[in-house]
């Protein structure tokens, strides 16, 4: 994989790639023989992702290699509101830094990475990772079965076991992103935030959900100070939007890293039941689905960790997804399905944090007022 800037002049957008730069870039791999290059490409766009822009790059090399082959390519966001979102929250970096120095320790399954380049002032970005040609992206709005919930967690606890208690990996700098100042900023980063939410989307909320909603963020600063103990690499947006899936493979693929912590493996289990599951299968299948993602981070050596603590932590935690979708809602560029997308897992995380009576571990709404007063 190379890792430094980009061979033939620097590249920060789909539209300046050339066969050239291709040539490069994938020079030594299985895509390209060596001594052939690049002739001629085309790109397209895939997926729905709203902080970053992603192409399939198809091309043709030199005489005696007829057909067409591809890769992805994953662009900092032309929207400049997106893109800055992406620079202050360190996503692009962290995108980057995960494929370079953790990627190749776990055994999630990924699209191989051919290539990054990182500038690190201005946030322009690339990654070239392996076409899944024939997977498909999960769609969150639709919510999987409880199968695909179970298929993912094992590839969560992949990550999370193969990275827990690592010291070598927990001090990558890149991946702190926790701590009593960024707690602060992430704070007065989204607590103004609620009140545009509200404006928004609020008529699209049911009355309980929103006072929930309004107790979690007048209390946000206790919440992340109370969090668990950080463990592992966490991916951050564990959901179907960033799982590939190929026909008749119970496996999927996981992308969209640009969320990537040292944190608590426990927020990504919660994440994925709460917002990729219909409410009526979570409250069916989640406990039995609980146990399958131990039982896998048990297999992957982890110990000391029972199934009790991380119930326990699914319910502290499950509010990452309402944290997660109204700082994203108000802070990327706003499209008719990311619309839905906010509103739709504001509603599941809200009712997945009642159904757990994880309500009854927030402040009371007198002791700090509300958001919105």
């Amino acid at each position: 994989m190379s890792a430094g800037g980009a061979p033939g002049g620097a590249v920060r957008r789909p539209e300046e790639v050339t066969p050239a730069w291709l040539t490069g870039v994938l020079a030594g791999s299985d895509l390209l023989a060596d001594g052939d290059e690049v002739t001629s490409l085309t790109t397209a766009p895939v997926g729905t992702g709203q902080m970053a822009d992603t192409v399939r790059i198809a091309f043709r090399t030199g005489a005696g290699h007829a057909g067409t082959r591809s890769v992805v390519a994953k662009f900092a966001s032309a929207d400049e509101r997106s893109r800055t979102t992406g620079v202050m929250t360190r996503a692009y970096e962290v995108e980057v830094g995960f494929y370079r120095q953790v990627a190749g320790q776990i055994g999630t399954r990924l699209p191989r990475c051919h290539h990054t380049a990182l500038e690190p002032d201005t946030g322009w970005f690339v990654v070239v990772l392996e076409d899944i040609a024939d997977g498909v992206q999960g769609e969150q709005l639709d919510g999987c079965t409880p199968e695909v919930a179970e298929a993912a967690l094992v590839e969560l606890a992949a990550l999370h076991g193969a990275t827990w208690a690592d010291p070598a990996v927990a001090g990558l700098p890149w991946l702190q992103r926790g701590g009593p100042a960024a707690d602060r900023f992430l704070t007065d980063l989204v607590t103004p935030l609620w009140p545009g939410f509200v404006d928004r989307y609020g008529d699209r909320l049911a009355a309980d959900h929103l006072a929930l909603c309004d107790r979690f963020v007048a209390g946000l600063g206790p919440w992340l100070a109370g969090r668990p103990e950080a463990t592992a690499v966490v991916h951050g947006d564990f959901r179907l939007d960033n799982l590939l899936f190929r026909p008749g493979d119970p496996r999927p693929y996981v992308v969209d890293w640009q969320t990537a912590a040292w944190g608590a493996p426990a927020a990504d289990v919660g994440y994925l039941l709460g917002g990729s599951l219909l409410a009526e299968d979570r409250r069916r299948h989640a406990d039995r689905l609980l146990g399958v993602y131990h039982r896998a981070l048990i297999d992957h050596g982890v110990a000391g960790y029972g199934l009790g603590r991380l119930t326990e932590d699914v319910r502290r935690l499950c509010f990452s997804g309402l944290l997660l979708s109204i700082g994203a809602a108000m802070l990327v560029k706003r499209t008719e399905r990311g619309d839905e997308l906010f509103v739709t897992s504001v509603e599941r995380y809200a009712q997945q944090a009642l159904d757990l009576g994880a309500d009854t571990l927030l402040e009371p709404a007198g002791r700090r007022g509300t958001a919105l007063a």
